[in-house]
């Protein structure tokens, strides 16, 4: 099996590639729902459609665009959903997301570095790629 670049997997919030991001995944989650009863045999049984899915997308790095960190701050702030595209080794997730959490030091050589959570909000799109 062929490999992946890691500096492949970007963050674009509103068509912009976040800047100075050194680190970046994404958690993809299906919640079923168990329905189980005594009549399963002691089988677990889960609905077919999953209760909740979402899509939790986390970033670190070194704060190199001052703008792009202002806007997230200001997005965790005041609650404001934002737009990321997500591109994957396969293709690209897209959809609305709210910043859930925002950190920021100063510890690394005197750089000041962030890291950002974000949770989806709504449907996600995977659109697979070519």
């Amino acid at each position: 099996m062929a490999g992946a670049n890691g500096r492949a997997l970007t963050i674009s919030w509103d068509s912009t590639t976040l800047a100075g991001v050194r680190t970046r995944g994404y958690t993809l989650t299906n919640d079923h729902v168990d329905v189980t009863t005594d009549d399963d045999s002691g089988w677990r049984t889960l609905l077919a459609t999953p209760g909740m899915r979402s899509v939790e997308v986390t970033v670190g790095g070194v704060s190199s665009d001052q703008i792009l960190i202002a806007a997230m701050m200001a997005a965790n702030v005041a609650g404001e959903p934002i737009s990321i595209g997500l591109p994957t080794t396969t293709g690209t997730l897209a959809g609305t997301f709210f910043v859930s959490s925002f950190e920021q030091n100063g510890e690394h050589d005197g750089a000041v570095e962030f890291s950002a959570t974000f949770m989806s909000s709504g449907a996600v799109v995977y659109t697979a790629g070519v």
